[in-house]
């Protein structure tokens, strides 16, 4: 099967970035491995017993990133829609009469959107027990900014400006902001917290190198991708904490703005979110937050 028309389908008019092209290629490749270890030739050949094979297929296959068998139920939703909109495609350009079997399965791998935050303790033994001043930052900064892998891979020394203002009482305070260019190439704003901003100058001071990035590699090279969510894991799998995906700290990030009474609007634009309910599926209101907003109401309700 050709799926680069498809790809460049979702290059052109739906304005994905490259790591998602990747992404997808590399999803539906795995799947016609498959169809071919099973002696599937053509898409019409694939029905609700196919992909309930292929489902099998990968939760039984070997994990050595994590060491277990088995892909995350995240990972085989992010294959099967790769694979459900690829049949789409097909469908909508050359054969009309093509059924797409996942539009009607029953979908038990269906992808829990449950917001994800990790607990404030997890957090505090994570920043505590991080020793190299270059992966603490990281961390934080992630935790400060609520910004994609992608985003914080692509950040420069000196993308994040120091700004010297006066507060509401007229004492000097140093903020920090920059800007990053995230999904479908939009640009926007995100700022850094005073905490961080000062572990943020030691990091630089610290630097004796002249590399344009901000996080460098053990080989001096801007860190990928990969390396970044490597050295959150490995110092979840040190400090003897539960695993922490990268993504997860986005959701903290949320979180804790939402719990700290930030406008909605104002979060969605931090966030880099095109919707409200995309937003919303990234933070959980804790009960504090609940309550106060139920007896706010009341009281107002009473006035």
């Amino acid at each position: 099967m050709d799926f680069e028309p498809f790809l460049a389908h979702w290059r052109t008019n739906k304005n994905c970035s490259p790591r998602t092209i990747t992404a997808y290629r590399s999803d539906l490749k795995m799947f016609q491995r498959f169809l071919d270890r099973t002696g599937i030739r053509r898409l019409t050949q694939v029905d609700h017993a196919v992909i309930n094979q292929f489902i099998e297929h990968m939760r039984q296959q070997e994990n050595s990133r994590f060491g277990r068998s088995g892909l995350a139920e995240s990972s085989i939703s992010r294959r099967l829609a790769a694979v459900s909109s690829y049949i789409d495609y097909v469908r909508a350009t050359s054969n009309p009469k093509l059924r797409n079997p996942l539009d009607d399965l029953v979908r038990r791998w269906k992808r829990n959107n449950q917001p994800k935050p990790v607990d404030d303790m997890t957090i505090e033994k994570l920043l505590d027990g991080i020793t190299v001043l270059r992966d603490r930052i990281l961390v934080g900064l992630f935790l400060a900014t609520g910004l994609r892998v992608s985003e914080m891979h692509s950040l420069d020394r000196n993308t994040i400006e120091f700004v010297l203002e006066e507060d509401e009482i007229g004492r000097d305070r140093i903020t920090g902001a920059g800007e990053v260019v995230g999904k479908g190439g939009k640009r926007r704003k995100f700022y850094v917290d005073d905490e961080t901003l000062r572990l943020y100058g030691q990091y630089l001071a610290a630097r004796k190198d002249d590399h344009p990035a901000l996080f460098l590699s053990e080989r001096k090279q801007r860190m990928s991708v990969a390396a970044i969510q490597y050295t959150l894991r490995i110092w979840c799998k040190r400090l003897g904490v539960p695993h922490i995906n990268v993504h997860r700290l986005r959701h903290t990030y949320a979180t804790n703005l939402a719990n700290a009474n930030i406008n909605s609007m104002v979060l969605r634009d931090l966030m880099g979110h095109s919707s409200l309910s995309t937003t919303a599926g990234y933070f959980e209101l804790n009960a504090t937050t609940l309550a106060r907003g139920y007896h706010s109401a009341m009281e107002f309700r009473r006035q």
